[in-house]
């Protein structure tokens, strides 16, 4: 009997280890990493129990990143409800850099508008003819960009840090306005360390984060 025909009959026979129970006992199969004889019945254990512990180590990285997430929830809440009670611009700046410092571990920031003409205040703007060609290609991908800029796009964006700045993180603030995409400045996050935003990480926190802003910088730029 040829071995295909051997697996041919068990698979049309799916019970036939169970009205011949002693053969199982009887066969052995190498172990696969001894290279020892051990029974069949000895290795669906084995097999059960690494299956267990992958499962359970699944279980734990699901358990840890909801816990990541729940945590980021909390520290979010703290920065809305603090940009809620802004009553103006500069205000608004120096609850997102607290609140980034503090909750966030995230030490450089640069919120810049696209405005023809400056504000009253601290605020930094820039003419988006300005902006537009050394943003233009992370703007253009859609949600925010995470990752390591261009010695242009980091002078342009955070100035005397750019040298310490490793990774950043760029929340677009916009709106929708008659049907078009309308850009009225960005929120630049650096860090001093190269993986602290990776695209690879995904960014749906930092896209939550980004409509939320863009809302509260209109109400304070009406």
């Amino acid at each position: 009997m040829q071995e295909a025909e051997v697996v041919a009959f068990l698979e049309k026979n799916p019970d036939f280890f169970t009205r011949h129970q002693g053969l199982l006992e009887e066969l052995t199969i190498p172990h696969p990493n001894t290279g020892k004889a051990i029974s069949l019945l000895e290795h669906q254990v084995m097999l059960l129990r690494t299956s267990t512990a992958d499962f359970k180590a699944q279980f734990e990285r699901l358990v840890d990143v909801a816990r990541e997430n729940e945590a980021i929830m909390k520290k979010s809440r703290r920065l809305v409800l603090k940009c809620l009670t802004c009553q103006d611009l500069d205000d608004f700046v120096a609850a997102v850099s607290e609140s980034m410092a503090e909750d966030f571990q995230v030490h450089y920031q640069s919120l810049v508008l696209f405005r023809d003409e400056p504000l009253d205040g601290a605020v930094r703007t820039a003419p988006w003819r300005d902006a537009e060609p050394i943003l233009k290609a992370m703007l253009s991908k859609q949600g925010c960009y995470c990752g390591v800029l261009s010695v242009r796009e980091s002078e342009f964006l955070f100035i005397d840090d750019s040298d310490r700045v490793m990774s950043s993180a760029i929340l677009p603030l916009i709106s929708h306005e008659g049907g078009q995409l309308v850009y009225h400045g960005v929120l630049a996050l650096g860090s001093n360390r190269l993986n602290h935003f990776d695209k690879d990480k995904g960014s749906l926190f930092l896209d939550f984060l980004s409509d939320l802003l863009s809302a509260m910088v209109l109400r304070l730029l009406r």
